[in-house]
């Protein structure tokens, strides 16, 4: 594999953050006192009418968002445009849902023009309450010939690194505590602005211990890249409002290939046929979405299968490409790597299940909640395509006084059955704390369909359970629907969870927002895994392949 070009060079060091507001045009987005108002009114609405977790998370968290959101309204006068931002994004983000996101600086929610990045990766090992953490990945814009993969990372700032991990994770979404600590490792030197504020200091003094001498410090600029769209999928009628996916992973996630694999990323803009990761990798006309290979281990050679997300153009020849994939595997087993999939169309990943199993798939269920907002917007021929199917049974609840209308599917049931078994040998599925929403929903398949154990890194996946709408999305269901709807301004969109999801098969009826699945096996990683290419972690699954 040829090294990247000097256009992916430049992409790769980016560009000073302190002019970079996000937006496509790079003006920043100022309110007016009169559009500030909007917003809180617009956010009162949603949350009252059609946010599905409405009642759940006032439950769980004991948080009652409209309160929230009123008591924000009387610190108008005192805010500029830019703290008023951030205040109502740290008050949607304490309902501790990834789904329901202000944007702020995004025309367009579907897509993250720059984010704000340093030039490594920090990851993590051992137990959740003794971490070590480690940078696993340096670009060549570090400059200190001292930082390398290997490093630890003890400070941020001067503050204890693990401090100030927990301390960024308090301002981000995630039910559990595991999966805001995950969340925030996630974005922490990778942070998509048109999803996250813009960090507050121009460059972070990084400590570090070598093993080798006195510990260091060394200083990093934030900078501004571009590292393509978020998301891939087509943004047509048919799956817009069809899709579960984590928009800011995602941009993370592009970023990182950017950063630490310029030559992969460059390959994909040139588009060839095939693609493999390296040498030992097959290559996939999905690169992007695929790695696959065979894994030697003392318990044999079993197959590997990692899926990055589910957001991807062509499901049909995606489909085609896994099951191309899966009948190369060694039948002896195959390790499903699901970690950090932040999800994408709901179909794409349910209807991989058929390949695995023989068994009747059934896919995962959603349903509405029961307002009389929900009740109009269901009714509107305008809306037939994405809500007609719930629209009686959000009645009958809505008469009985009950919460949810009648769980159905998304997923065509036809199109998730029929295919020939693809691979069928014994399966581990690997998961943690950012593998969300359809990521949440594929390894629920996993589970509910008996196709293998699912082993977590953590206590489980994400719990991303939901269907996520945009700002464009809602607005045009009100608009065919006659409802009104406070304005947005212009540089502002939004994304919120509108149908909750339940599992199927054997899990009939269980929710997976802020549950996830649980593992049924955990796993603890280790410094081998972080550093030398998950070695432990195959060892233990391919142990357990065996088992089974």
């Amino acid at each position: 594999m040829s090294g990247p070009d000097g256009t992916t060079q430049l992409a790769q060091r980016g560009r000073p953050l302190l002019p970079v507001s996000g937006a496509a045009d790079d003006r920043p987005v100022e309110l007016t006192v009169p559009q500030c108002h909007d917003l809180i009114d617009l956010w009162c609405q949603l949350m009252a009418e059609i946010y599905v977790h409405h009642d759940q998370k006032r439950s769980l968290y004991g948080y009652d968002p409209e309160r929230a959101l009123q008591a924000l309204r009387r610190q108008i006068p005192y805010l500029g445009s830019a703290e008023f931002l951030r205040e109502l994004t740290l008050v949607v983000n304490r309902l501790r849902d990834q789904h329901t996101q202000l944007y702020v600086h995004g025309r367009d929610p579907l897509r993250a023009p720059f984010v704000a990045a340093l030039p490594f990766l920090v990851e993590v090992f051992g137990e959740y309450q003794t971490p070590t953490y480690v940078v696993t990945k340096v670009s060549d814009a570090a400059g200190d010939d001292g930082f390398v993969p290997g490093v630890r990372v003890t400070t941020w700032n001067a503050v204890p690194f693990s401090r100030a991990v927990d301390l960024y994770a308090d301002t981000l979404t995630g039910g559990r505590l595991d999966a805001r600590r995950a969340r925030a490792l996630e974005t922490m030197t990778q942070r998509p602005l048109a999803f996250l504020p813009q960090p507050d200091e121009l460059w972070v003094d990084v400590g570090f211990r070598t093993g080798e001498g006195p510990d260091r410090t060394v200083r990093f600029e934030w900078r501004a890249i571009e590292p393509s769209t978020a998301l891939t999928a087509k943004n047509t009628v048919e799956l817009r409002t069809r899709r579960a996916v984590d928009a800011t992973s995602e941009a993370a996630r592009r970023a990182r290939k950017l950063l630490f694999q310029p030559a992969l990323w460059q390959q994909e803009a040139d588009r060839p046929e095939r693609v493999a990761k390296a040498a030992d990798w097959m290559p996939t006309a999905f690169p992007d979405a695929i790695s696959a290979r065979r894994v030697s281990t003392s318990h044999g050679t079993v197959g590997y299968l990692r899926l990055w997300t589910f957001d991807v153009d062509h499901g049909d020849q995606f489909l085609d490409e896994v099951d191309r994939v899966l009948r190369a595997m060694p039948r002896t087993g195959l390790i499903i790597d699901l970690r950090s999939n932040p999800g994408g169309v709901i179909e794409v990943a349910e209807r991989l299940l058929q390949l695995f199993t023989n068994q009747v798939v059934q896919p995962v269920r959603f349903a509405l909640r029961a307002t009389p907002a929900l009740t109009a917007l269901a009714d509107a021929d305008g809306n037939g395509a994405d809500l007609a199917d719930w629209a009686a049974s959000v009645r009958i609840a809505m008469s009985l006084g009950e919460e949810y209308s009648q769980h159905l599917t998304i997923s065509d049931p036809d199109r998730c059955n029929g295919r020939p078994v693809a691979y069928e040998g014994p399966v581990v599925a690997v998961v943690n704390p950012t593998t969300f929403s359809s990521g949440d929903i594929f390894a629920a398949g996993i589970a509910d369909h008996g196709i293998g154990q699912i082993v977590s890194i953590g206590e489980g996946t994400g719990g991303g359970g939901a269907n996520v709408w945009t700002s464009d999305d809602i607005e045009y269901a009100y608009h065919v629907a006659a409802l009104p709807l406070p304005a947005r301004p212009p540089g502002i969109a939004y994304s919120l969870s509108v149908r909750r999801a339940a599992r199927s098969g054997t899990a009939a009826g269980i929710a997976i927002e802020d549950v996830g699945v649980p593992g049924d096996e955990r796993y603890t990683m280790t410094e081998r895994d972080v550093l030398g290419g998950n070695e432990d972690l195959t060892e233990f699954c391919a142990g357990l392949l065996t088992a089974t």
